[in-house]
């Protein structure tokens, strides 16, 4: 799967093929957040089929006439000659988000992406011969639920609600409703041929503050809208525009941290479920890093020593270093939450932490890998390039590998490896993206080797005139 970005924020052109691991490193401000952000707000705008009528273009078939038949007998089934050329131009126009879809994703108005694009090239080709089916669920409000259904086979495209009645009850009033219809019409088409995407979950780098004042943002949300409900129950006629304030103000972040804002909000209720992995070794490798593990309890998150009963604490989270509040949402999410199919993209995971635990969060990285977790990172850490150097080693047969394992024992297990095919690594440089080799012996990263060589070659040259 390819990412094409053009004119997003510092980066004019790139593009970036998804792999298992991926990796893009560079220097200050050449628009790693932005690729990061970029691509987990429209994978998860894609997964969720939203803003439909605005994207998908192209169509093989009259949506309004096919809402307009659904209202009136619920179905719609058209005969169309050549779809397969229309199918794929309205699948390209489904890939693709224009500057105003992007500006959602940030925050921010449509004018601070002029020129803005993006696009997901998808690997496979669909085959537009056999039957396909889809279906989509319907809420209507008001209890009123429906599922339509798209098939399509040969040249015939059918849509058809189901478990209705026709007519319809009079008090169910499709006419007021017919965007919504149009919006699952186009989602359930667009479901009949389109690649299912991994679903993606971000720890942005703000992810240090949201654990420090989540809960200043809620209270300071609810008392916006107990003024509100005062407003309102004495008859205001300005209630409209305070609540457009209050939207404006909740909008202004970027997409990927108001998801992890209500994502910390819910670890509640996150801590009930258990993530599909299965894996304790995942969020293990955190509770050893930090000699310690997390829970939420009493109304907020608690980090809790692993020590013996002698100097063993349990702290509200905001007591903890600054490395376990950078740690806590990867290690509910590892625990708890982590499916097959996610996507995780971490915004400098080596945030706040010393360069052994920067080494074992690059071996953790690998883990999620082995377990069927896609990866993607932005990094200035030159030691969790390295690390992922030595794993990718170790993934080869070599005389003298069941000695080295056995003497590291305590860092490296059998399936601590990374294969070189599952590694794709760039620079971000220059509006830009430069991929890097990767091959047997790890990550060609000049831009790591460069500085290190620039300060070992200054010390040198000073210590041949400083006396000992």
């Amino acid at each position: 799967m390819k990412a094409l970005f053009k004119h997003i924020g510092p980066v004019k052109d790139a593009e970036l093929t998804l792999s298992d691991l991926t990796i893009i490193a560079g220097s200050n401000n050449t628009g790693k957040t932005y690729l990061a952000y970029t691509l987990y707000g429209s994978l998860k705008m894609l997964r969720e089929f939203s803003v439909m009528r605005k994207r998908v273009k192209h169509l093989p078939f009259d949506l309004d006439e096919a809402a307009n038949r659904m209202i009136h007998s619920g179905k719609a089934e058209f005969h169309i000659e050549k779809f397969e050329k229309e199918a794929r131009q309205s699948l390209e126009s489904f890939y693709s988000l224009s500057n105003e879809a992007i500006s959602d994703i940030f925050g921010a108005p449509a004018d601070n992406f002029k020129g803005s694009e993006f696009l997901l090239a998808i690997d496979d080709v669909p085959k537009f011969s056999g039957r396909r089916e889809s279906s989509v669920d319907i809420d209507m409000g008001d209890g009123e639920t429906f599922q339509l259904s798209a098939s399509f086979e040969g040249e015939t495209l059918s849509f058809r609600l189901l478990d209705s009645e026709w007519p319809l009850p009079s008090q169910i009033k499709w006419p007021a409703r017919i965007n919504a219809i149009k919006d699952m019409l186009l989602s359930v088409y667009i479901k009949l041929f389109a690649q299912k995407l991994p679903a993606p979950f971000i720890l942005s780098a703000e992810r240090l503050g949201i654990s420090l004042f989540y809960k200043e943002l809620d209270f300071t949300k609810n008392r916006l809208m107990e003024t509100f409900q005062k407003l309102k129950e004495r008859g205001s006629k300005d209630t409209d525009s305070f609540f457009m304030l209050m939207e404006n103000a909740s909008s202004s972040y970027a997409q990927p941290v108001k998801d992890n804002i209500n994502y910390t909000r819910s670890l509640e209720f996150v801590q009930k479920k258990n993530s599909a992995t299965g894996d304790e070794k995942l969020f293990g490798t955190i509770k050893d890093m930090m000699e310690g593990y997390f829970k939420y309890e009493e109304g907020g998150i608690r980090f809790v020593s692993s020590a013996a009963k002698k100097g063993k604490f349990n702290i509200p989270l905001h007591l903890a270093s600054s490395s376990a509040r950078g740690l806590s949402d990867l290690y509910f999410f590892l625990k708890h939450v982590a499916q097959k199919d996610h996507l995780l993209i971490i915004d400098e995971p080596e945030s706040h932490l010393s360069a052994s635990n920067q080494i074992e969060m690059a071996r953790l990285l690998a883990r999620c890998v082995n377990c069927g977790l896609k990866v993607l990172i932005t990094t200035h850490s030159d030691y969790i390039i390295k690390e992922f150097n030595n794993l990718i080693m170790l993934s080869r047969n070599f005389s003298g590998k069941e000695a080295f394992l056995k003497k590291h024992s305590k860092c490296y297990g059998n399936d601590d490896y990374l294969k070189p095919e599952a590694v794709a690594a760039y620079i971000c440089e220059k509006g830009s993206l430069t991929a890097c080799e990767v091959d047997g012996l790890g990550l060609n990263m000049p831009h790591f080797d460069d500085a290190i060589d620039q300060i070992n070659a200054i010390s040198n040259t000073l210590a041949l005139f400083v006396e000992p």
